[in-house]
Formats: C-alpha cells, sequence, structure tokens
C-alpha cells in the first residue's frame, strides 16, 4: 500500500510540515504563554500558504486544506482529537483509500510565565474577562527571562485524568489510534526573555527538539508510572526507543517524520478502504465526533 505513493510526495508533503515545525516551535519560543489553540492555528497557517502543487518528477497533485469547526466536548466532556489528519489518495474519479490520525496537542509549560487555558469558566462570561482583566499583572516594560528544563509539565495533562480515560476509551470502542502532538521548544533546555526588543529581528533557530508526536497508547503507559492526578514532566513523556542520530527521539517523532514516513508511509495512522466504513462515518459525521479542526491532505495520482 505505501508504495502507492511516489516518493517526491513524501518528500514534499515532509518539507511542508518541517516548516509548520519551525512556525510552531519558535511561536513557542517567542510566547511562552501561548494557548494550545493558538499554536495549532501556526500548523494550518504555514500549511494554508501552499497551494495545490503538482509533483515534477511524477506528475502527482497534492493539496494541503485545513479546516477549523471550533471547540467540541461531545465526548463526555472531551474532545478527543484537537487536530484529524485525513489522507486522501485517488487516481481519476477513483478514490483507492483514506487514511485518518488522530492528534491531541499539548503544549510545555515554561518553568516562570504561567499558561491560562482557554477552559469552561473562561468562556462563560463572554470576552469581557480578557478586556477588563482584574488579575495583577507585571507591567511589560520590563523583560521577564523564562526557560524550559526537563523538570517542566505538559501542564493539560494528568495521570488518571478524565481526558486520558476518554481517549482510552474511545480507542477501545472504535478501533482508531490517537496520538499526542507535544509542543516544545527548539531544544532542551531553552531560555529567553519577553518582551524582545522591537529592534530585534526574528530569527529562526535550529531545531532539534520542536513539535513531536507520541502514541496514546505509549504516552499514557509513561503516565501510569505516575501517581494519580500528577501532571507529566517533560523527561517523563519518553516512550519511544532511543536514537543515534536524533537525541529527543524517545519524545516521539518529528511532527514532519510522523506525518510523511510514518502514516504516508502506512506504519501508522488507520487505513479505510471502504467509503461505507461505519468507524470512518462515525468520525467525520455523527454528532459526537470529537475533533476541532482537520488537515486533508489530498494525493491525486496521473492516469495509468
Amino acid at each position: 500500500m505505501a508504495d502507492s505513493i511516489p516518493e517526491d510526495v513524501i518528500s514534499f508533503v515532509r518539507e511542508i510540515f518541517s516548516e509548520a515545525n519551525v512556525e510552531v516551535t519558535m511561536a513557542l519560543a517567542r510566547q511562552p504563554a501561548a494557548h494550545e489553540e493558538m499554536l495549532d492555528f501556526q500548523i494550518f497557517a504555514a500549511l494554508d500558504r501552499v497551494g495545490p502543487s503538482i509533483m515534477p518528477s511524477s506528475g502527482t497533485a497534492v493539496a494541503i486544506e485545513s479546516h477549523w469547526f471550533g471547540e467540541r466536548r461531545l465526548w463526555g466532556q472531551w474532545e478527543i482529537a484537537d487536530i484529524v489528519i485525513v489522507i486522501i489518495l485517488r487516481q481519476g474519479d477513483r478514490v483507492m483509500w483514506r487514511k485518518v490520525a488522530l492528534l491531541q496537542s499539548k503544549r510545555l509549560y515554561s518553568r516562570e510565565i504561567p499558561v491560562i487555558e482557554l477552559e469552561g469558566k473562561r468562556y462563560a462570561p463572554g470576552l469581557g474577562p480578557y478586556l477588563y482583566q482584574t488579575e495583577c499583572q507585571p507591567p511589560r516594560t520590563q523583560q521577564r527571562a523564562f526557560s524550559f528544563t526537563n523538570d517542566c509539565v505538559y501542564g493539560a495533562m494528568k495521570s488518571g485524568g478524565s481526558q486520558v480515560q476518554a481517549i482510552d476509551q474511545y480507542m477501545r470502542s472504535r478501533n482508531i489510534a490517537v496520538y499526542y502532538s507535544f509542543y516544545n521548544p527548539p531544544k532542551m533546555p531553552y531560555r529567553s526573555a519577553v518582551p524582545r526588543p522591537a529592534s530585534l529581528p526574528l530569527q529562526r533557530e535550529d531545531i532539534p527538539l520542536g513539535c513531536r508526536v507520541l502514541r496514546a497508547a505509549d504516552a499514557h503507559r509513561a503516565l501510569a508510572n505516575l501517581p494519580v492526578g500528577r501532571t507529566p514532566q517533560f523527561a517523563e513523556m519518553a516512550a519511544l526507543a532511543a536514537s543515534t542520530t536524533d537525541e529527543y527521539a524517545p519524545h516521539g517523532w518529528r511532527l514532519e517524520t510522523f506525518i510523511a514516513d510514518e502514516v504516508l508511509r502506512c506504519r501508522e495512522g488507520c487505513l479505510f478502504e471502504r467509503s461505507d466504513d461505519a468507524r470512518l462515518y462515525g468520525l467525520l459525521n455523527e454528532r459526537d465526533y470529537p475533533i476541532a479542526s482537520m488537515i486533508t491532505i489530498s494525493i491525486d495520482l496521473p492516469e495509468g
């Protein structure tokens, strides 16, 4: 099945998602209190800058599109995936197969600057709290140093928490794998300060760490080693094998590696060869579909 996708397509998709990884990682490096939703949008923005393209070697057409559905908390009280990746392979007017990978986003919190999640009561009063903030805030005329270290936590995760249980129950009942996409700084440890001087140009950095993807099953096994209710540290969310070429390999695949070399090559994700598959219909069409946004990668092979 994997050899149905030409190599130039896989290389193209890898390059596009590598650029998205750079964008979201540098956004976190510049704004350490950024919400997960804002970081998701960095991914979408980077992908949306690339229009439909034809690969010069194979003649295959590739279109990458993003779709935002808004907040959906309809699988119990939790969304199961912040982003669903949908890959559609066509030849002529025939759909050969579809593939799905569900990504639940989590961001690493810095040591010094707190993150106020956009949850529950923050929505209830409307937009007023953002205009008339009553919390004590430090003046922005003074730079604040911040750092990411191995003991920083993924603050929106908890060992034995209700979202972990909901994801486990969803995977069991629907037989569809879920993955975590972890937003991390460019490297570990990482230190900087906000706000930055306006005269300082924005510079891209080497990003050996960046956004990483782990299977939910692997991430949950790592969580199970912690006391119930504990938020996991960066060092504790290491579940894959070590690598001689990637020092951060235990923390997951790079985003672009996961999409191009694991999902497109049919090593990860859920394959649907029938359009009337009940699991696919339930995921994308039923009222309780538990996703907030979608990225579609449409691959059209040339005739013959």
